[in-house]
């Protein structure tokens, strides 16, 4: 997968307003990484949240009881 030739120079424009003057293929990777990096933290936000569910489910149940 690849970022196209607009997001590239959108991602760096924002770098370079920290102060990072990357590459096309500099930017190719970071924007990548990122992509990857918000993707495992929203899975494990999804994790956490369905974890949290069942717990309050069985809380609920064993109240019951």
């Amino acid at each position: 997968m690849r970022l196209s030739s607009e997001r590239i120079k959108s991602l760096q424009a924002l770098l370079k307003d920290i102060g990072l003057n990357y590459t096309d293929e500099q930017a190719q990777d970071a924007g990548m990484a990122i992509m990857r990096f918000t993707r495992a933290k929203l899975q494990r936000t999804y994790s956490i949240n369905n974890e949290n569910e069942v717990k309050d489910e069985t809380n609920v149940t064993e109240t019951k009881k």
